[in-house]
């Protein structure tokens, strides 16, 4: 048989393949696992040929395109935020100090339709930022948010806000806002007369160490959000607070 007979014979064959392999899957797609199982630090740094910041950078592009694989688009609430949390604790353990897990976590995965799952994310939250050092301590802020706002369990925001004021005596900086979270999560609770003893007792105390700024900010959410009108109007702090 000439040669380029034979080859026009296997490139038929070929083709034939083809098309009986192209019209069995064509309807076939790429299924989505979900967030698969995390593994131990050691073999994810092996997978980063034993660099910690490239093992890093691998899983956060991975966990910021999971759902978005196979040419499939997947919500956030179909993700299983049990074992997302794992993998966001895993990258906290490669890096402490990278921001990029923590803004996922709070502004990316933290807009979960479904506010129960968001449980593993504030856990996550709370626990890179109550370490006290650089500028962690505003993971710790928006884990209070989340918990208050989304999840609606006012006692854990009140366990957080009471870590984020301890953490003044770590960091001198720390706005007064935040010194001053667990009274204001206490007045939203209900618990308006402790909050008040704790605002009144802080700026007895504390009056002289304290920016005008911040006797001002104390003084407004004492006279305007725990104090009712009739004791606000008779109040020294609040009559002296009017007149500026």
């Amino acid at each position: 048989m000439p040669q380029h007979i034979q080859i026009k014979i296997v490139f038929g064959l070929c083709l034939l393949v083809n098309l009986i392999f192209w019209s069995y899957f064509r309807s076939t797609q790429a299924e989505w696992l979900n967030v698969p199982p995390v593994p131990s630090e050691r073999i994810a740094v092996a997978f980063g040929l034993g660099d910690k910041q490239f093992a890093y950078r691998n899983i956060a592009l991975m966990i910021q395109n999971l759902g978005d694989s196979g040419g499939q688009v997947r919500s956030l609430d179909d993700y299983n935020y049990e074992e997302l949390g794992k993998w966001l604790e895993l990258q906290n353990d490669l890096d402490g100090r990278s921001k990029v897990m923590p803004y996922l976590a709070a502004y990316y995965f933290g807009a979960v339709q479904s506010p129960q799952k968001l449980v593993p994310v504030i856990q996550y939250l709370e626990n890179v930022g109550s370490v006290g050092v650089d500028e962690k301590w505003r993971w710790l802020a928006q884990a209070i948010y989340l918990a208050r706002y989304r999840l609606e369990d006012m006692d854990w925001a009140l366990r957080m806000a009471a870590q984020l004021t301890a953490l003044q005596t770590k960091i001198d900086d720390l706005p007064v806002w935040a010194r001053n979270m667990h009274v204001m999560v206490m007045s939203a609770s209900g618990e308006k007369e402790a909050a008040l003893e704790i605002m009144m007792q802080t700026l007895e105390s504390e009056r002289d160490k304290m920016e005008p700024a911040e006797i001002l900010f104390l003084a407004d959410h004492i006279c305007n959000d725990l104090l009712p009108p009739t004791r606000a109007a008779v109040t020294p702090l609040c009559i002296q607070l009017k007149n500026q």
